[in-house]
């Protein structure tokens, strides 16, 4: 296990796009999916065991079910997963036309609802270097099939954003009245006041980014309301006041942070995967734990408990 200034390795996972951190209190463990190398990956925190279910086909988030495993965004669209039932069975697919967006990050909200994001196929395909992303920041405007959907306990789905680009997050307030979301392509993040019933409105820019600050990716919040930000490609993880000034930053030794989550006691720790989509082994030589599972050490307030998916 290495250790550096503000961070642990708890695990050199080599992660290729690791994805969807999430503390499980039923058993203790940290939980992230590998969306390249299809996989749902754990870390029992107490002892240190891991455990990997090679998955039939790629998912890129997770969110513990009230009935047990996890609800997932997948190749399929939205799946019941339990990696140590080997169980994978998607029942709804919620893109109208799945060649050219697919599911990206997802999260539960205070109610037990699941959020999940889509991205344009191409960026997803395409973008595995900072040169990448760059060069097709001029061709956001047909690049943006993306959408943010909101999965009920009943099952239904309905759609709540469109023209997103790359949608990560969302992340919601400790009350659950405020939404943030992130558009990692065109470097903002979003606010939005979010209804009882899961309605969202009110969207103003949280956020805006210069792509030297990094792509803004996965989040988290703690129970001040401040926002933990990971960053593609900036070697940052941030956090923000809920009036988006810049409160702390936590510089990694790998690159490509992908998306924080709280737990352990009290969910006092906080984790973070991240990638290594794309590297050579020169750049494995620079950043020998991209891709590893890490402890962002001594967080000054606690997370908020996840909520289960109601359904």
């Amino acid at each position: 296990m290495m250790e550096g200034e503000g961070w642990r390795c708890l695990w050199d996972a080599k992660a290729i796009l690791g994805e969807s951190t999430v503390w499980d209190d039923r058993d203790g463990c940290i939980y992230w999916v590998d969306i390249e190398a299809p996989s749902i990956n754990w870390f029992h925190l107490d002892s240190g065991r891991t455990g990997r279910w090679d998955a039939p086909a790629w998912i890129s988030a997770i969110a513990p079910r009230a009935s047990g495993g996890f609800v997932a965004s997948c190749a399929d669209g939205f799946a019941h997963v339990d990696p140590h039932r080997q169980i994978y069975a998607p029942f709804i697919h919620p893109i109208p036309n799945p060649a050219i967006a697919r599911l990206n990050d997802g999260v539960t909200d205070r109610m037990g609802r699941y959020w999940s994001g889509s991205c344009d196929s191409s960026q997803w395909d395409e973008s595995t270097t900072v040169d990448d992303k760059e060069s097709t920041l001029g061709k956001l405007d047909v690049r943006n099939t993306g959408e943010l959907y909101r999965l009920d306990a009943d099952g239904a789905v309905s759609t709540q954003e469109r023209n997103i680009v790359t949608a990560n997050g969302p992340a919601f307030s400790p009350d659950g009245r405020t939404a943030y979301v992130n558009d990692s392509m065109p470097l903002v993040s979003w606010a939005y006041d979010v209804s009882d019933d899961g309605i969202l409105s009110n969207r103003r820019d949280f956020l805006n980014f210069k792509p030297e600050d990094g792509y803004p990716d996965g989040m988290a919040v703690d129970v001040e309301g401040c926002i933990w930000m990971a960053f593609y490609e900036s070697w940052m993880l941030r956090r923000f006041a809920p009036d988006a000034t810049l409160l702390e930053e936590r510089r990694l030794p790998v690159r490509r942070g992908l998306r924080p989550a709280f737990g352990g006691s009290g969910h006092g720790r906080l984790f973070l995967i991240t990638g290594s989509q794309g590297f050579s082994a020169e750049t494995f030589a620079r950043q020998p734990l991209a891709g590893g599972l890490f402890e962002i050490l001594d967080p000054p307030a606690p997370g908020v408990p996840n909520v289960p998916y109601a359904g």
